[in-house]
């Protein structure tokens, strides 16, 4: 029995006793929904309250609250025989949503829903997000997209990316974004960018994982000095980050872009690719490292995936539960240059073996701000909706420098699969690019 006694009463010496609990309420059906602001959710709240031995209590008065601002109905409900209770809600501002029930004597259940925020997003239409970065200049380079679960009690959605100033790495450091609105993102309360940066090199490739049985998320990121460092900093609201550790290093160029996926406890992947001698080298290739805890990994194997004129640059890698299969998004290089053109789509089941497509979800262009270059992107699948919501990163060539840029695109998946299908575009590799990069973010 928990007894809170609080110091005497200005009124007088009586002393506020907190009952012990009688049992617990629990959810049973209707949380982590996703809905729109203003909006009732599909499908109803429902709980169970039970008594101290696990069984169910009938005729339970039952308090809901929202905390976004919004309303169940009934505010107030009763326990039938089997212990059950349930309401309706209407979602409150924002992109998070809590809600909780209460009733006397009992454990409070508290349970969440979040905003499909993609939903609101034009289909097939590029939009510029810009970002209010550390260093001041917007510029950014490899953006990396994570959503939480419905325990995270904070953004249920965020957007790791790097500074890249006219091309400057001292300032690409891993910093992080929450979504505020379909094209806005902001930097959460409390939180200071960048959220790591080096004593020696510079950090760069952010990649995150959300570890729903910690209740974490999992930021692993490059270090480049003479070698490619791998590191790992955890978080549990966002804001406060780990010491970093190193998980994985090899020679300079020969782990570049890590793309983490975690299936399960025990079942970690993580690619890679081994970029040879970097920009002026003359090929690449992708490789696969496992893991059965996110922090110790094997040696490297060659995977699959060969985009034919082209060697893969950087990579981004879902599994995607409901199709039973991986995609990978990735830009492609030529030889002696990092300037890439296009940002291409691979699917696999094993992840060894992936089957890829003769033309590129994106080619440099289809905007002012990705004219020259399209870089390292990420994105997240709806199965709900069947659609694919993409973060680009690319560059235009202005004057003497390459300012950098990152955007947004929703699109069905049938219309993706559609383009990526079509036959080769060989304009990619004819048309005449601006000056070569040798250094890559």
């Amino acid at each position: 029995m928990l007894v809170l006694l609080l110091g005497p009463l200005a009124c007088g010496g009586d002393r506020v006793t907190v009952p012990h609990s009688h049992g617990k309420i629990a959810i049973s059906s209707g949380n982590a929904q996703r809905g729109s602001p203003g909006q009732r959710l599909e499908r109803p709240i429902v709980l169970i309250v039970r008594n101290g031995s696990g069984d169910p209590v009938p005729d339970v008065h039952v308090a809901w609250f929202a905390d976004d601002g919004g309303a169940f109905e009934p505010p107030e409900s009763i326990t039938d025989a089997r212990g059950v209770a349930q309401a309706t809600w209407t979602l409150g501002g924002g992109t998070t949503h809590h809600g909780r029930a209460v009733a006397e004597g009992y454990v409070d259940a508290e349970f969440t829903a979040s905003t499909d925020l993609d939903a609101e997003l034009p289909l097939d239409v590029i939009q510029p997000i810009d970002l209010k970065t550390y260093d001041g200049s917007g510029q950014t380079v490899h953006p990396d997209y994570v959503a939480t679960g419905p325990q995270w009690t904070h953004s249920g959605q965020y957007l790791f990316i790097t500074p890249y100033p006219n091309g400057n790495a001292n300032f690409e450091n891993p910093s992080i974004f929450e979504r505020a609105r379909p094209a806005q993102w902001t930097v959460p309360a409390g939180a200071t960018n960048p959220i790591v940066a080096p004593h020696e090199g510079y950090y760069s490739d952010p990649d995150a994982v959300y570890v729903a049985e910690r209740n974490e998320v999992w930021l692993y990121f490059r270090q480049v000095t003479s070698e490619n460092v791998i590191r790992l900093t955890t978080s549990r609201d966002g804001v406060h980050w780990s010491v970093p550790v190193v998980v994985a290093h090899a020679p300079n160029h020969q782990i570049i872009s890590p793309a983490v996926v975690r299936r399960g406890a025990s079942d970690w992947l993580m690619w890679a690719v081994n970029g040879n001698a970097g920009c002026t080298g003359s090929s690449a290739s992708l490789e696969l490292r496992r893991s059965s805890n996110g922090i110790d990994w094997s040696t490297p194997e060659t995977v699959a995936l060969s985009q034919p004129g082209f060697a893969p640059w950087h990579v981004d890698v879902e599994w995607i539960a409901s199709r039973g299969e991986f995609w990978a998004l990735y830009n492609v290089k030529t030889a002696g240059s990092c300037t890439t053109s296009a940002v291409y789509l691979a699917t696999s089941s094993d992840g060894v073996h992936w089957k890829t497509y003769p033309s590129p979800v994106l080619a440099r262009g289809a905007i002012a701000e990705l004219r020259d270059i399209v870089y390292r992107s990420t994105f997240a699948y709806d199965e709900s909706s069947d659609a694919i919501t993409l973060w680009y990163s690319g560059a235009r060539y202005v004057g003497i420098d390459y300012l950098w840029h990152s955007a947004v695109q929703r699109r069905l998946r049938a219309d993706v699969f559609a383009t990526i299908n079509a036959p080769s575009r060989a304009a990619l590799t004819d048309r005449s690019a601006p000056p070569a990069l040798r250094d890559f973010p």
